[in-house]
C-alpha cells in the first residue's frame, strides 16, 4: 500500500536489523504489553510470527517506509487476536518520526484496507490509558470507546470501529464530515485566523489525508490558501501567487457555501490578493483573509 508520504509492505526477514531500532526502543515500546525487544533475535522471531500471520490471513503488521528515501521508519497493520475474537489495528514509529501526522496517515490507510479490501466488519484497537497520542488518533478516525479492561496483562482502553455490512462506503467514510468546531479543523481555523498559516496547513492536512471527495479537493484548496500566505510571510511572492491561483481553481467549483465554510467571500479575497500581487502598485495589500463559517441553513 502507498500513501502520500509512505510505502507499506509485508515484513521480510532482512528487515530485522532496521526494525530493531524501534522494537528495541523502551520509549517507543513503553505502552505495549511485552515491552521492548531485548535482542535482535527477539525481533527476528517477531517478524517470523508476522510472516506466518501474513500467510494465513493476507494481512499482518507491515513495515512502513519513507516514500521519499525508502528508509524503514515504523510498522503498522492488522492482527487477528484469536483469544479475543477481534482484528486489532496497531501503529508505531521510530521516535524521530513522531509528531508529523504519519501515524494518522498510516492508520487511515489500514482502516480503508480493512473495510474495503479485506471486508472486515469490525476493527478494535487496544490502547494504554496514558497513551494520549494514540487515543487522539483513534478518535480522529472515528473509533469509539467500548470499555476499560486488562488485555495481555496491560491496563487498556478498548476502542472499536464498525463497517456498514461490507459496503464500500464504510462508517469510517461517513464519520469524516467536516466539523469546524472541534479537532484539527478547529485548531487549523484558530491558527489561520491568528496568522499561523503553516500550523493551519499542518492541522488541515491531517484531515485531508482521510477525506473523500468532494471534501478532499475542497480541503486541498484551503490548505493551498494557508500555504500561500505562509510563503507571503517569508517574502516569496511568486510562491504566493502560484498557490493562490491553484487554490482559486479548486474553490471556484464549489457552491457559495460548502462544508460549513462561506466559499464566495474567500474566493473574492483571493482575487483581490492576486490583483494586488500581480500588478505594480504602491498601495498596501488587502487585509489577510478570514474564513467565515457558513450560517445554518446555507446551501451544502
Amino acid at each position: 500500500m502507498e500513501t502520500r508520504r509512505l510505502i507499506l509492505r509485508p515484513f521480510e526477514s532482512e528487515d530485522a536489523e532496521a526494525a530493531f531500532v524501534w522494537f528495541g526502543d523502551p520509549i517507543v515500546m513503553r505502552f505495549t504489553p511485552a515491552g521492548p525487544d531485548t535482542s535482535i533475535e527477539q525481533t527476528k522471531a517477531r517478524l517470523a510470527n508476522y510472516q506466518v500471520h501474513q500467510t494465513e490471513h493476507g494481512f499482518s503488521k507491515w513495515i512502513v517506509l519513507d516514500r521519499h528515501s525508502g528508509r524503514p521508519i515504523g510498522d503498522s497493520g492488522l492482527l487477528v487476536l484469536q483469544e479475543n475474537g477481534w482484528v486489532d489495528l496497531g501503529f508505531r514509529f521510530a521516535q524521530h518520526y513522531w509528531g508529523k501526522g504519519l501515524a494518522t496517515e498510516v492508520a487511515s490507510a489500514w482502516v480503508r484496507a480493512a473495510f474495503d479490501d479485506f471486508h472486515i466488519d469490525r476493527l478494535t484497537a487496544i490502547v494504554h490509558p496514558e497513551n494520549l497520542a494514540s487515543i487522539r488518533i483513534l478518535e480522529k478516525l472515528g473509533f469509539l470507546t467500548e470499555r476499560r479492561d486488562t488485555i495481555m496483562g496491560m491496563k487498556s482502553i478498548v476502542f472499536s470501529l464498525r463497517a456498514n455490512d461490507g459496503e464500500t462506503d464504510s462508517c469510517f467514510h461517513h464519520r469524516m464530515s467536516l466539523d469546524w468546531t472541534r479537532g484539527d479543523l478547529h485548531e487549523g481555523l484558530r491558527c489561520f485566523h491568528s496568522g499561523a498559516f503553516f500550523e493551519a496547513h499542518e492541522h488541515w492536512e491531517s484531515v485531508w489525508l482521510m477525506a473523500e471527495e468532494p471534501e478532499k479537493t475542497f480541503l486541498q484548496g484551503l490548505i493551498q490558501v494557508a500555504a500561500a500566505f505562509h510563503h507571503f510571510q517569508r517574502g516569496n511572492c511568486a510562491g504566493t501567487i502560484s498557490l493562490l491561483r491553484s487554490a482559486l481553481r479548486r474553490l471556484d467549483g464549489y457552491a457559495p457555501a460548502f462544508a460549513g465554510i462561506a466559499v464566495e467571500p474567500l474566493c473574492t479575497t483571493i482575487r483581490l490578493w492576486l490583483d494586488a500581487l500581480e500588478t505594480v502598485s504602491q498601495s498596501p495589500p488587502p487585509p489577510l483573509p478570514q474564513l467565515q463559517l457558513a450560517e445554518r441553513g446555507s446551501p451544502p
